[in-house]
């Protein structure tokens, strides 16, 4: 059983040592200990949705269980060590949610600009609160299936299934027009990003050889 200590509570352990679910509980544990509401908050959306647009829940993955909806804290913490994380440079978030890599970045790699883009606008006002408190983490409201948004010019990017798979493709295009500027890491979870970028983006995929574990995989490209 994973235990939740105040004193190290993203803690670091390799893959497999405990279970999944353990993990997701503790995560839940660490919620309420930074202050975050997410149980509340996600009734709140399920209950007012029309206000991101109707037929939009599958894509926002509105009425989830908390627990599929966000990665474990323990699983980021795992996923930052492997990282080449600099004094300076910048993760963005795409499809941030509650803004979790955010605290994790905040307490172990405090000089890593952290910025969080989340279309439900309940979600990113609920990480904006519990975030106000920390430094170099900003999260943004913005609907990243639409065709006039860019995401900045950074050096890392997680994308963890944040909506319909055109959404996802339109993304990684603008990524790879960033990474024609300069060399980029992107982190991808779940099946429709990593399939994605397994069939459909050899510049991240073929090149420098990715490296994969159970939930997410690490591809950098040239």
């Amino acid at each position: 059983m994973l235990s939740f200590d105040p004193a190290d509570p993203f803690p670091l352990f390799p893959e497999g040592a405990h279970s999944y679910s353990d993990e997701q509980r503790h995560s839940d544990l660490v919620d309420r200990w930074i202050g975050l509401r997410t149980e509340e908050t996600e009734r709140t959306i399920l209950t007012s949705r029309t206000k991101i647009g109707a037929g939009n829940d599958e894509q926002h993955w509105i009425g989830l269980p908390v627990r599929t909806l966000l990665t474990p804290y323990s699983e980021i913490r795992r996923m930052l060590s492997l990282l080449d994380l600099r004094a300076g440079s910048t993760l963005v978030d795409l499809g941030a949610g509650y803004g979790r890599i955010g605290f994790v970045l905040a307490r172990h790699f405090p000089d890593v600009l952290f910025l969080g883009y989340e279309c439900v606008p309940e979600r990113a006002e609920e990480a904006r609160r519990c975030l106000s408190g920390t430094r170099n983490a900003v999260i943004a409201c913005v609907d990243l299936s639409d065709p006039d948004f860019i995401p900045t010019e950074a050096d890392t990017y997680f994308i963890y299934d944040f909506g319909s798979r055109a959404a996802i493709s339109k993304i990684l295009a603008d990524l790879r027009t960033h990474a024609r500027k300069r060399p980029i890491t992107v982190i991808g979870r779940g099946r429709a990003s990593r399939d994605t970028i397994e069939r459909s983006e050899p510049w991240l995929s073929a090149i420098v050889p990715p490296t994969h574990f159970a939930h997410f995989s690490i591809y950098r490209s040239a």
